[in-house]
């Protein structure tokens, strides 16, 4: 029995801390405090159980042998408590979950392939085409992208508007560590689709240097009717109104806290912004065209984070897209991801969602920080919309 308390004391205490990390990357708070407090919690992950078993052994405890658990201080007893409840509570979530895994009902069909983007293929050797040297360890899948296609069914979907097709690209985290010519594959394979539009849902650039990129990769970016993009937190770490001028003047839309009515085949589409926790303020969709009887216009949401879901309903989106979680980037065998920068923790990690009368598409992104994944490859989705 004391093995079992303690083995779920180290879960719940991981459990707890992880859950810590998750949430501060979900609010507004500045990158250093969210920096120093992550570091504070990963040190505390690894160091506390060491030292409360040090502790634990001078006290003459034994991992098999009969422990008076009451007669520790009334502040161990009290954390000890939390962990065992949060232990508790996270298995049974995991469980909960996975006995549950399946795909929402609106998902009509999913299939997807892997590409290799290794090499520059035929782009002149510069430091712009180089990738870091983890890009190249064994197991990393950073640079294998996986193309995945998936067809929704939208209830309000205008008939006119079926087949719609969206090309959603999220996170691409330009930082020099994976080279430019692996955004350039990519935007060649989105353009390869002939999409009626395009989405990129923020994280573009983690340095000033690299919006310079922008017009030979994204302003390269073809479709029917437009390319619209949000920023993410990442953003802000450069001048965001540069940044914004930059895509602007290679022909993107910006939807950072606005909202534009298009038409495509006769029919009307809303598509707007929400940048929110980071940059306020959200598209104000009182002044959108209001829904008609046929139930049109189409309101689709770009946004940064998927915790902005509760506003995408409360607001009467039909489909809100988004990233900024990566998946979880590191997935570990049976358990999946981890780390995941969401109020909701791991829950809209990576995927589609339905929570009506919002359909949200989550994706895993094309890159990160720091050029690492594990079980977890980036992602450029072709998705088309279908009516009932």
């Amino acid at each position: 029995m004391n093995l079992v308390l303690v083995l779920l004391a180290l879960v719940g205490h991981a459990v707890l801390l992880v859950a810590f990390v998750n949430r501060i990357h979900a609010t507004a708070l500045t990158r250093s405090l969210v920096h120093v407090l992550s570091l504070i919690a990963f040190v505390a992950i690894a160091t506390i159980p060491v030292a409360a078993g040090v502790w634990l052994a001078w006290r003459g405890w034994t991992l098999l042998g009969p422990n008076d658990w009451l007669a520790l201080p009334a502040a161990a007893l009290f954390y000890l408590g939390l962990c065992w409840a949060a232990g508790a509570t996270g298995i049974v979530q995991w469980a909960w979950r996975r006995a549950r895994r399946r795909h929402p009902a609106v998902l009509r069909r999913h299939q997807s392939r892997s590409i290799r983007l290794a090499s520059p293929r035929g782009k002149t050797a510069s430091r712009d085409h180089v990738h870091h040297f983890l890009a190249h360890m064994p197991g990393n899948e950073v640079l294998d992208l996986d193309f995945a296609e998936r067809s929704l069914a939208v209830p309000r979907l205008d008939a006119a508007l079926d087949g719609l097709s969206i090309v959603h690209l999220s996170d691409l985290h330009f930082t020099g560590r994976i080279g430019k010519a692996f955004f350039q594959d990519v935007v060649a394979l989105s353009n390869e689709q002939e999409p009626d539009l395009v989405a990129i849902t923020g994280d573009l650039v983690d340095g000033a240097a690299y919006i310079d990129w922008m017009p030979d990769t994204l302003g390269r970016l073809n479709s029917r009717h437009g390319v619209f993009f949000v920023l993410g937190n990442h953003d802000l770490k450069v001048d965001t109104r540069r940044l914004r001028r930059t895509l602007v003047d290679a022909g993107l839309v910006d939807l950072g806290g606005c909202w534009t009515r298009i038409e495509v085949r006769g029919s009307p589409i809303v598509l707007a912004g929400n940048e929110l926790p980071w940059i306020p303020p959200a598209a104000d969709m009182g002044n959108a065209p209001p829904r008609g009887p046929d139930g049109q216009p189409l309101r689709i949401l770009l946004s940064h984070s998927p915790d902005q879901i509760d506003w995408a309903v409360a607001h009467d989106f039909d489909l809100m897209l988004a990233g900024h979680l990566h998946g979880g980037q590191i997935r570990l065998p049976v358990l999946g991801p981890i780390l995941s920068p969401s109020r909701w923790g791991v829950r809209f990690a990576s995927g589609t969602f339905h929570r009506e009368p919002t359909i949200l598409h989550v994706s895993r992104g094309l890159s990160g920080k720091w050029p690492l994944r594990l079980n977890c490859p980036p992602e450029l989705t072709r998705l088309v919309l279908h009516s009932p």
